[in-house]
């Protein structure tokens, strides 16, 4: 009776795209067979990942600011990652905003479900997701997430009533942080001031709010909430609520990641790289 009542639950979850009320089933003793994606990554603590002041990066000082732009460009070059600190953005928005979209995922599950993905230029959606693996098979995975485009026009769930004004105000203060760091960038390839933002049209791109609820899990090596990717856009800005997971590959080496408090980790996208390419080739400009 406990079999058939567990695999109720888990058909039922599974139908709804919503993880965590799977994990928080009384009667999970084991992952669904949906969700199986052995992971064996072995990892290496990050003390080489790279940290870029943006303090320094807009200082007066002349020897400050190029000392933080060859930083940035070896941040850039030789990581694809780094972590940004002092970079402006006070500490009670970036809690604010994992402390709202935690409360986003404790809404009712009919709630989220008005905000599962129809197409894929839906401005808000909401599930846990699926991939195909090599076998062709589609697996599970283990996460839940919300997404919004929050610039040009500004979408937000409607609940809870504290995640828009939230959303809103983390989206605008890091845009402006990003376009600095673009600015920099940009200088590191030889381009002239204000490239960047002409040639990618920055008042008019896209920017995107993404939320990942990782519940606990029965059996941690035989699912995953991501699978090894690269992130498209420009710059991905990354904050968590003290429980780091996110894995890096550097060099063929795996790496953990664990950001100090209040410091944000941000990721160089493909649109990024491609288009470093690109300038460098029209440009004539040296390796970045």
């Amino acid at each position: 009776m406990a079999a058939t009542a567990n695999s109720q639950i888990i058909s039922s979850t599974t139908e709804n795209s919503f993880v965590k009320a799977l994990a928080e089933s009384s009667t999970l003793k084991s992952i669904p067979t949906e969700f199986t994606f052995p992971n064996d990554y072995t990892c290496s603590n990050p003390n080489s990942l790279p940290t870029v002041d943006f303090s320094l990066l807009i200082s007066p000082d002349p020897d400050q600011r190029s000392k933080t732009l060859h930083e940035l460009a070896g941040a850039c070059e030789q990581w694809g990652f780094f972590v940004l600190v002092n970079h402006g953005i006070p500490e009670s928005v970036l809690k604010g905003a994992i402390s709202a979209s935690l409360e986003y995922f404790d809404l009712p599950a009919e709630e989220k479900r008005r905000y599962e993905a129809k197409s894929p230029s839906d401005p808000i959606k909401s599930g846990s997701g699926s991939v195909i693996n090599t076998n062709n098979h589609r697996i599970h995975l283990w996460r839940d997430y919300v997404k919004s485009y929050v610039h040009p026009q500004f979408h937000c769930p409607h609940q809870p009533t504290n995640l828009r004004d939230t959303v809103y105000e983390f989206s605008e203060k890091s845009r402006k942080v990003a376009r600095t760091l673009l600015q920099g960038i940009g200088e590191n390839l030889g381009l002239e001031k204000g490239y960047i933002d002409e040639a990618l049209k920055l008042d008019t791109c896209f920017q995107l709010y993404a939320a990942n609820y990782y519940p606990p899990c029965p059996q941690p090596d035989q699912a995953i909430g991501i699978p090894p990717h690269t992130d498209h856009g420009l710059l991905t800005f990354l904050i968590h609520n003290g429980v780091a997971g996110l894995q890096i590959q550097h060099n063929g080496e795996w790496f953990d990641t664990n950001s100090p408090p209040n410091s944000i980790l941000v990721n160089t996208g493909d649109h990024l790289e491609q288009r470093e390419i690109q300038e460098c080739e029209t440009q004539s400009c040296g390796e970045y």
